[in-house]
């Protein structure tokens, strides 16, 4: 990574804002996007029509974005059409949210200790540049290479928000509260990860599980999944099934369908996922190789077989 000087104690620099970690390698918070947006939400006041709202959002945010932005963006697919639905569609909680987005800068000290204890703990870390963006609430987070891309509308919900506006799986995963820290220490980890070859269910249960697993256990020293009630409840039974489907590409029951699964809670393959890495960590005594593995992505299968996990389907 190259040396960044930051001259006269400045902040900013192209956007960027700077932080030195404990390792002594700087990396960057990109903030700029957050006030271009406010700008342009404040400017639809101005709109005559719909295609006048269009070209607001269209030409004082998405034009402007920073070029880690524009990768939020583009992996995204979002355009200002379904920006300025959404602007009408949630207004009251966009006025919430704002004030959360004026107090990012002070989130960043958190972060950088986050990174400090995963670097301390997994072998080859690298820290992430995190990019902060508002995007239309379809995900909170995912990544670029060495860059995470944090969609401030969901990453930021605390339950004090105003969520009068949602309802079913979004109403319920936002009102809760999202941890800012576990969800970039989450992206941080599939930033580490490799050898991405196989969309099988398997294969993404198990990159989302040790992205759950990983922080939990380094930055919490524990594998909570108290909150997991569901899961726990019908643990055999959801193995049962997905063990089934392992070499599956359809992920729909199983992983990113907040706002389509009906008949269950969402995301369960995360649970699942998290389940086996645990197992195969537990069953390793050089913790060190286990980490490595568990970040391979090709290793999948072996990763399975290895864990001996079983759903905990003893005396069931």
């Amino acid at each position: 990574m190259k040396i960044l000087f930051v001259l006269s104690g400045a902040l900013l620099l192209c956007g960027l804002v700077l932080a030195k970690t404990f390792w002594g390698t700087p990396k960057a918070y990109v903030t700029s996007d957050i006030p271009h947006f406010w700008e342009a939400v404040d400017s639809l006041k101005n709109a005559r029509n719909r295609a006048d709202s269009i070209a607001i959002i269209q030409t004082l945010y998405l034009d402007r974005m920073s070029s880690e932005g524009k990768k939020f963006i583009n992996i995204r697919e979002y355009t200002a059409a379904e920006y300025v639905r959404t602007l009408y569609k949630y207004p009251n909680y966009f006025k919430t949210l704002r004030v959360k987005t004026n107090k990012i800068a002070s989130y960043q000290t958190l972060l950088d200790s986050t990174f400090k204890k995963l670097k301390s703990a997994i072998p080859d870390y690298e820290t992430p540049t995190v990019c902060f963006a508002i995007g239309c609430f379809r995900g909170g987070g995912t990544t670029k290479k060495d860059v995470i891309l944090m969609g401030s509308e969901i990453a930021l919900a605390d339950s004090a928000m105003d969520f009068s506006e949602f309802k079913g799986n979004l109403r319920t995963t936002l009102s809760a509260g999202i941890n800012l820290v576990d969800l970039v220490a989450h992206e941080s980890i599939h930033c580490q990860q490799h050898h991405a070859r196989n969309r099988s269910l398997l294969s993404i249960a198990l990159q989302e599980g040790t992205a759950n697993f990983l922080p939990a256990l380094i930055l919490h020293n524990k594998i909570d999944v108290s909150k997991d009630q569901y899961a726990l409840a019908h643990e055999c039974e959801l193995w049962q099934e997905f063990k089934n489907q392992v070499d599956n590409d359809n992920l729909d029951q199983w992983l990113f369908n907040t706002s389509t699964i009906k008949n269950r809670p969402p995301d369960l393959g995360y649970f699942m996922g998290m389940r086996i890495c645990e197992a195969y960590y537990n069953r390793h005594t050089n913790k060190a190789e286990a980490i490595t593995t568990l970040l391979d992505r090709s290793k999948y299968m072996e990763l399975l077989e290895q864990s001996g996990y079983k759903g905990n389907c003893a005396g069931k």
